[in-house]
Order: C-alpha cells, then sequence, then structure tokens
C-alpha cells in the first residue's frame, strides 16, 4: 500500500528530526567514534549495527533516507543500553530514547514490522509525485525566499576560486590567493553593507583602497607580495567608490557600503581577490597538516560554485574531502584534529567535481559564461602556469544561508 502525499511528508518531517537527533548524539560522543569501525570499538556492538547508525547520519540526504537506513529497534536499544554508561548529557539520552519511541510509533502506524515499513516507504516514494530531490529543492528554494526578505539581501551567484601554492623563495610555507566572485547582489537601503571576509594567516589588513587589476595591469603587480585587488573587468564600473574600510575582529574583512553611488541599492557585482602570501606552514614539511579552502556564504543565495586548486606537488600526498559547514565552526585552528574539521553539521554533501584549470570548459558544463576568463586572469595575476595545478569544484543550488562550504586536504 502507497502512503498518500501527506503521510509521506510527515514521516519524512519524523525522519528529519531523528536526524537533527543523532547529530546532537554525535556531539557528545568522541571524535574517534564517528566511524563505523570506531563506534564499533567504543560501544562493543557488532560492525553491521554500528554502519546502520553512522550512515544513517552521514550518507542520508532527506528524512526518509534516514528512517530506512537506520537499524531496527532492537539495534536502538542496544546502543540506548550502551549509551546510558557512556554518554553524560541526560537531556541527549533522553532524546535518543524518545527517538526510540517514535520509530516504534512509526512501524505501528504504517506497518506491521519494520523491513515492512522501509519496503513502503521506499515504494511510496519510487510513486510519489514530489521526488526527493524536487522536495529537497523546494525546501531551499523556499528558505532562500524566506531568508531574502528577512534580512534583505540576495545574490545570484556566489562563485569563488581559491588556490593553495608552495612559496617559491620560502617552500616551509604555501601562499594562498582567493578569488571571491559575487554576482548580481542585491541589498536593500536597510541590509547590512556587503562584507567581504578572508581567512588565510589572519594577519590585519592595512589598506586604504584595494587595488584595481585588469589584464593589463599585470606587468605592475608583485605576485610575492600580499594584497588585495578589485578585478574591474569582473564588477560594476566603479564599484570600488563603495569601498569604505576593513573591519572584523581581525581586520581582514573588506566593507562596501551599497548605498552609495554607483550602486546606490541597485544590484551590483564586484570580484575581490586577495594574495596571502606565506599564510601558512607547508604541510609537508612541518605543522599542521591540514588546508582549507572555503568559501563563507553571508547573504542568501540562488547559486554557490567553488572552485579548489592545489599545486600538483602537494596534490600527490594528500586526501580530500568536501562538505557544509556552519560559519560559527572555525574553518582552521591549529588546536584541531583533521577528524574535528572534517566533523559533518549537515546532511548536504556536494559531489567533488575534477576539472583541468588548462582547458576553457567550465563555462560550457557550469553555464556560467565567464569563468574561463576569471580562472584565466586569476592566473595572469599570482604570475603562475595553471599546468601546475589540479582543480576540483563544488556545484550548489539555493545554498543554506549562513553556512560555509570548504574544502579539506589532509597530509600524511
Amino acid at each position: 500500500m502507497v502512503l498518500n502525499e501527506v503521510d509521506l511528508r510527515q514521516v519524512r518531517r519524523i525522519g528529519d528530526h531523528f536526524k537533527k537527533i543523532l547529530r546532537e548524539v554525535f556531539e557528545h560522543i568522541p571524535r574517534s567514534a564517528h566511524s563505523i569501525a570506531g563506534m564499533s570499538r567504543w560501544t562493543g556492538i557488532n560492525k553491521s549495527t554500528c554502519q546502520r547508525l553512522v550512515q544513517a547520519l552521514t550518507k542520508t540526504q532527506d528524512g526518509i533516507d534516514v528512517i530506512v537506513t537506520l537499524p531496527g529497534t532492537s539495534g536502538l536499544n542496544q546502543f540506548y543500553n550502551r549509551f546510558k554508561s557512556l554518554l553524560k548529557d541526560e537531556a541527549c539520552l533522553e532524546d535518543f530514547h524518545q527517538l526510540i519511541t517514535e520509530y516504534q510509533n512509526l512501524i505501528f502506524n504504517y506497518a506491521s514490522s519494520q523491513s515492512e515499513l522501509k519496503r513502503r516507504l521506499l515504494f511510496s516514494r519510487a510513486h510519489s509525485t514530489t521526488s526527493k530531490d524536487t522536495y529537497t529543492e523546494k525546501l531551499r528554494k523556499n528558505a532562500f525566499e524566506l531568508n531574502k526578505e528577512i534580512s534583505g539581501e540576495e545574490v545570484d551567484l556566489y562563485l569563488g576560486i581559491n588556490i593553495s601554492r608552495v612559496n617559491k623563495r620560502s617552500p616551509t610555507y604555501l601562499d594562498e590567493i582567493i578569488v571571491a566572485n559575487r554576482i548580481g547582489v542585491q541589498l536593500t537601503k536597510h541590509a547590512r553593507p556587503f562584507v567581504q571576509p578572508f581567512s588565510g594567516s589572519f594577519r590585519e589588513m592595512e589598506l586604504k583602497d584595494p587595488q584595481l587589476f585588469s589584464e593589463k595591469d599585470a606587468a605592475n603587480v608583485k605576485a610575492s607580495q600580499s594584497g588585495s585587488f578589485i578585478f574591474s573587468d569582473f564588477s560594476t564600473p566603479q564599484i570600488e567608490k563603495c569601498f569604505t574600510g576593513v573591519g572584523g575582529l581581525r581586520n581582514n574583512f573588506l566593507i562596501f557600503n551599497h548605498t552609495l553611488e554607483p550602486v546606490n541599492c541597485n544590484k551590483f557585482d564586484i570580484t575581490i581577490t586577495n594574495l596571502d602570501i606565506k599564510s601558512q606552514s607547508n604541510p609537508m614539511r612541518k605543522g599542521h597538516k591540514v588546508i582549507c579552502q572555503n568559501i563563507m556564504q553571508r547573504s542568501p543565495a540562488r547559486r554557490l560554485v567553488l572552485l579548489s586548486l592545489i599545486e600538483r606537488e602537494l596534490d600527490k600526498y594528500r586526501s580530500i574531502q568536501a562538505g557544509c559547514y556552519p560559519i560559527s565552526l572555525k574553518a582552521m585552528e591549529i588546536g584541531h584534529s583533521p577528524e574535528d574539521l572534517w566533523s559533518e553539521r549537515f546532511a548536504d554533501t556536494p559531489e567533488i567535481k575534477l576539472f583541468n584549470p588548462t582547458e576553457e570548459l567550465l563555462s560550457s558544463k557550469s553555464g556560467i559564461s565567464h569563468i574561463d576568463d576569471l580562472l584565466a586572469q586569476t592566473f595572469l595575476l599570482i604570475g603562475d602556469d595553471p599546468n601546475n595545478y589540479v582543480g576540483y569544484y563544488l556545484d550548489v543550488e539555493y545554498p543554506l544561508w549562513q553556512t560555509s562550504h570548504r574544502f579539506y586536504y589532509e597530509f600524511n
């Protein structure tokens, strides 16, 4: 028997709530127990049961997936009995027990057994007029529409290009190059000013104005020195007149007043590039063994694309992972271990795609007409050869507001 659309939406919401509870539980268990093998060692429960619990958090796309993936009530009760002696947070333990009760109620309400419930859910979703992808996309789009009304902010496209390379003069350090291309920025009169944060080494920025850059200016730029630039070919003309200074806790935010001319609260494009020379220690030589490249989504957006480039010599010795994280989780803290950094806080895990920086194919693949020219001008600015790099990218429709999409590279 197929569940109707109303019941299916209700079950999906319950599954989404289950995932929230699981996320909170994982916040209170050791990082070493976040993997299947680690969970099995920590709890003493067999790996197949642990796999179902871990993957219900890390490998599911919506609430239906969560319910289908979870272990049965007997398996969940095994975890509850172990968590009673392992978890210190009583509220978290109570929520997990409530999850088991609600799961049992689902079986009573919609099936005669756990296996039948799973079969019915999968069958119902397959015959639903609203597919899983359509449902998720609708939620994202609705969130975008609501958030832009609340904030008075919207952006058509967040496009970022992040490059990590070994410093030529001091090989024990890396350089970081970040291109922040924002298309179709619309801020109401009473909205916050436009702010572009840069992370890197967290050095305070000391500049009166970002330097304008176009192809004709390449000969005048020293790629061995840190600096901030406005790519005039990819920005609203005279956008530099809106620049009002730097801010943030570490003075590493560039601030633009959108109420000034030439913007005057109309839509505008802006592309700011920051060269951070010797931004961190080379993970192949010393220090922290992780490189993070990220794009912070400060305003509600229709689309987000992040290009990540890393020198081929570095790429030989790394593992890579990407995900969506809350802005509150710091991108890079020396005290973190790679496991801490890679802890996913959202179900949203965008696909990592590979591209060749030397081939002008991204514009046709992505539908972003200027992306190849922007990449070419970036390499012109830094005086480097794209043949020296390997490229990866993420492409997300209606990304979650106030999140950060990140690539993490870990080195042995």
